[in-house]
């Protein structure tokens, strides 16, 4: 059975990190929402100069057979992040 989690990504970056984990989790045994590059690509192309960037997020889904692999992913972003802050 497959679970379907949910993440606010910033950017294709943390997208493709996410991908990466996936693989070395399940290998190919897991599915994710298509077009996200695209929907990035629009986003930049719509934002006003006088908008910041970095607040962009996406929401976007995997399918996965172990629910824990969102709890997993989202405290590695978040020891990530609050190093690159300090």
């Amino acid at each position: 059975m497959k679970h379907k989690v949910y993440f606010k990504v910033h950017s294709l970056v943390q997208w493709y990190d996410i991908i990466h984990e996936a693989k070395s989790w399940f290998g190919k045994d897991w599915r994710a929402q298509r077009g996200v590059r695209k929907k990035f690509d629009l986003m930049h192309w719509q934002l006003r100069p006088h908008r910041i960037l970095h607040k962009q997020q996406l929401i976007t889904w995997f399918l996965v057979p172990d629910p824990s692999f969102k709890t997993w992913v989202e405290l590695k972003y978040t020891k990530t992040l609050n190093r690159k802050n300090k």
